[in-house]
C-alpha cells in the first residue's frame, strides 16, 4: 500500500467509482495504490493539517481510512467498499482491538465488527481526546479530564472516577 499526493486534475482523472472519500471543498488529494490486483483509489478532504488515519483490521481484511468527517473500510480481497459513512464530527483517531475497530470523534466513539457492521456507539459529555488500549478495554480521556472505559467485546461503558489511566 502507498499514499501519493496528486493534484485535483489527476484525482477528477479517477473514475468516481473509485474516489472513496470525496469532499465538495477539497484542498487535499492523494491516490491510494493498492498493488496490482486492486489498482488505486482517489481520496480528496478538506482539512490541510490533518493526515489521513489508516489501519488494518485485525485479520487484515479490512483498511479503514478515516478523514475529516468521512470513514470508509475497504475491503482488501475485493476492492469493494464495505463501510462508507459520514461522520457527525470530525474524526480523531481509530484503534484496533482484538477484533473491533474504534473509531473516536470528536463528540462519540463507534465500535466495529470485523465485517463492517457497527457493533456500539457512545456520545461523549465534553470533547474526547484519545483512546489508549489497557489488555482488553479501551479508555477514552476527554479534554475535561475524564475518563471512560470501555469493554469492546461486552459493551460495558463506565465513568472512571478515582482510578489510575496508564498510557
Amino acid at each position: 500500500m502507498q499514499i501519493h499526493s496528486i493534484s485535483q486534475l489527476e484525482f477528477n482523472q479517477i473514475p468516481a467509482i473509485r474516489q472513496i472519500i470525496v469532499h465538495e471543498y477539497a484542498r487535499k488529494f492523494a491516490c491510494l495504490d493498492l498493488g496490482e490486483t486492486l489498482g488505486c483509489y482517489g481520496l480528496s478532504w478538506c482539512s490541510e493539517l490533518v493526515d489521513l488515519t489508516i489501519e488494518y483490521s485485525t485479520d487484515k481484511k479490512l483498511l479503514w481510512i478515516g478523514i475529516d468527517r468521512q470513514l470508509v473500510a475497504l475491503c482488501l480481497s475485493s476492492g469493494h467498499i464495505c463501510v462508507a459513512m459520514p461522520l457527525t464530527a470530525n474524526l480523531i483517531q481509530i484503534k484496533i482491538v482484538q477484533e473491533v475497530t474504534a473509531v473516536l470523534t470528536e463528540h462519540e466513539i463507534l465500535l466495529f465488527n470485523l465485517n463492517g457492521s457497527l457493533r456500539f456507539n457512545h456520545g461523549f459529555p465534553d470533547l474526547p481526546e484519545q483512546i489508549i488500549i489497557n489488555e482488553d478495554n479501551l479508555t477514552i480521556r476527554l479534554m475535561d479530564g475524564d475518563s471512560f472505559k470501555l469493554n469492546p467485546q461486552t459493551g460495558e461503558f463506565r465513568q472512571l472516577v478515582g482510578e489510575l489511566i496508564t498510557s
